[in-house]
């Protein structure tokens, strides 16, 4: 399979920092988005590890093979994990810190997305769209029923994490394996793009302007998202399947 990938990260409109974090080598097929928590301290330290940590344990690691990803995954996002506990624990000014986390790994005619937070990947294929990850937050998991209404503090917003990479020892991240086809296009991003721009008007971006404007589409729709108030930093990656 031939990737393209197209990435970028944007302050936006109203954050001093940009506290996501990006990583992409288009040739190796393997990508890292993260995102710092917001309304704690050192969001962009956390984003910053885990995006390097995961970069150095793919490129110093041997050819990765399939039944080799998922424990390859794992290993390395739990070191890296209580690598951001302990540099938290260490300094007072990164107490507490955390991050969204999203890597996609292509091997072969599979793609593996390892998934922690409310970052997400899409996938877009014969116009249409769909969220392949689920947010970790408050309101899914009480849908779910996997976390209960009564344990919720008065006040909690619906959109805080329940899961993230830096807030517990327990790390429990989702694993996606995806059969990939010519055409696909992967859209991975912070939430920053996805709390100021809908799905349907993302679709409708890339129906109007996928494949023929592919190396363009991070900047269109990072100027939606800002265009529409830019609360947030906004990063987006794109991955595109462009032959067998």
């Amino acid at each position: 399979m031939q990737i393209r990938m197209v990435g970028a990260s944007d302050l936006g409109r109203q954050r001093k920092t940009n506290q996501d974090s990006l990583f992409y080598d288009e040739v190796q097929g393997f990508a890292v988005v993260a995102d710092g928590i917001g309304g704690r301290k050192g969001g962009e330290t956390a984003s910053g590890l885990v995006v390097s940590g995961l970069k150095s344990a793919f490129m110093e690691s041997d050819k990765i093979k399939h039944d080799e990803i998922r424990p390859f995954l794992t290993a390395a996002i739990d070191r890296i994990n209580r690598n951001i506990i302990e540099k938290g624990n260490a300094d007072e000014s990164l107490s507490g810190m955390g991050t969204t986390m999203d890597c996609l790994m292509f091997v072969g005619d599979k793609l593996h997305v390892a998934h922690i937070g409310d970052s997400r990947t899409y996938l877009y294929y014969d116009k249409h769209l769909w969220q392949l990850t689920l947010d970790h937050n408050v309101q899914n998991f009480v849908e779910r029923g996997w976390l209960p209404q009564t344990s919720i503090q008065a006040g909690a917003k619906k959109t805080a994490l329940t899961r993230a990479m830096g807030l517990s020892d327990h790390l429990d991240v989702d694993l996606y394996r995806i059969k990939l086809k010519k055409g696909q296009l992967f859209l991975t991003c912070s939430d920053g793009l996805t709390g100021m721009v809908d799905d349907l008007t993302i679709a409708a971006t890339l129906n109007r302007h996928f494949p023929e404007r592919f190396d363009k589409l991070t900047d269109l729709l990072i100027t939606k998202a800002n265009k529409n108030g830019g609360r947030d930093n906004i990063t987006v990656l794109l991955s595109y399947v462009e032959k067998e």
